[in-house]
């Protein structure tokens, strides 16, 4: 089993018969299948990517959160978020995706409160996130050479536009 330490602590390898598991200590850990599971949902993956972007936080807000993530989804800015934009990420947040990130440990989410304070479970998921937690329009973030080899401007445009 690999395991992948936070902190002061070390790696260790145990025995390869139990190679599923990710843990920071004796009390927290989870399976690669619970790590790549909760990685699934884009939501899940852009509060974790959240977090990561402001490592100086200790306590989020989950209506901030959940309105920088609507302006992200909806490549636009806070400020000019409808009231449906805000409401459908703030919804799937709270009834879905933080409390399974809390039942994992990943998380701790006071609901009645909307409070979000992560855990050390949190940085394993730091490795497999995008670099940037990023606001601009998709077509700013892509670029497109004008090289017309076999895989050329016009197929990576088609499949653009999908």
């Amino acid at each position: 089993m690999s395991y992948i330490c936070v902190g002061i602590m070390s790696i260790q390898t145990p025995p390869a018969e139990d190679a599923t598991a990710e843990t920071v200590d004796d009390h927290l850990s989870l399976s690669k299948d619970d790590l790549f599971h909760l990685l699934q949902n884009g939501r899940r993956r852009a509060v974790l990517r959240y977090f990561a972007v402001h490592p100086e936080q200790e306590e989020f807000n989950m209506r901030t959160v959940a309105e920088a993530i609507a302006a992200w989804e909806n490549e636009t800015s806070v400020e000019q978020l409808t009231s449906n934009q805000r409401q459908r990420v703030y919804i799937a947040l709270y009834q879905s995706h933080l409390p399974k990130l809390d039942d994992y440990g990943v998380i701790e989410y006071n609901q009645s409160r909307g409070l979000i304070v992560p855990t050390p479970l949190t940085a394993l998921f730091e490795p497999y996130l995008e670099a940037e937690f990023d606001a601009a329009p998709l077509d700013q973030r892509i670029t497109v050479s004008d090289d017309r080899s076999s895989f050329g401007l016009s197929t990576v445009r088609s499949l653009l536009n999908r």
